[in-house]
């Protein structure tokens, strides 16, 4: 295909001959190609993505090679939640060490990231499990009555993003922290600028 024959391009042009090799990695680990040459490394998207690999991997590996080529990039959502994370480290590191990164993938870049709603469980007895949909909750919460957060004469307030208040309890979701919504929301951004990112790492300026 084209796509591939693309991508042999831009790894033959990294010079050097085929070869396997061990990037050592912080405390003694290793991080292994099974494809790499003098500039570039060829990764399948499990390779790297469905591995226990994290920031620290990512940035040795962006410490060797100028060019990472990740092949068999699924989209990504909440039934990929765990890779799709790895998948935004990698992003994020590559991005911050001005990389070049290539990738072949099942869908276009801007179908990559998928709307999902992600799960918090809580440990109240029953597991029960409330799902947090970021689209209608705002980011903006205080405490409203006499005595602070731990006194039983207040209650939590979160704004939604229609702008009303709303009691936190009111939201239904029994035993979700705003700490888990918060991460959820943080989850959210960074998939977003995960995607920002990869437009600008895809343009002419960012390989010249």
């Amino acid at each position: 295909s084209k796509t591939l024959e693309s991508i042999v391009r831009i790894f033959s042009n990294g010079g050097g001959v085929l070869r396997n090799e061990s990037v050592p990695v912080m405390m003694g680990r290793k991080v292994e190609v099974t494809r790499a040459n003098e500039k570039c490394a060829w990764f399948d998207f499990d390779d790297l993505c469905h591995q226990p690999l994290g920031a620290a991997d990512y940035i040795s590996l962006a410490n060797r090679f100028e060019t990472i080529i990740v092949e068999n990039v699924p989209q990504l959502g909440a039934n990929h939640y765990n890779e799709a994370r790895r998948f935004v480290t990698l992003i994020d590191t590559l991005y911050e060490a001005r990389s070049r990164l290539v990738i072949s993938a099942q869908v276009s870049r801007e179908n990559l990231f998928v709307d999902f709603d992600a799960s918090v469980s809580t440990n109240d007895g029953d597991e029960e499990i409330a799902l947090v949909e970021e689209e209608t909750i705002g980011k903006e919460s205080w405490v409203s009555g006499e005595g602070g957060s731990s006194s039983s004469n207040s209650t939590t307030m979160i704004k939604t993003t229609n702008g009303d208040s709303m009691e936190w309890s009111a939201t239904g979701r029994v035993g979700v922290s705003l700490a888990q919504l918060s991460g959820v929301q943080d989850v959210s951004f960074s998939f977003r600028r995960a995607e920002s990112r990869l437009a600008e790492m895809s343009g002419s300026e960012w390989w010249r």
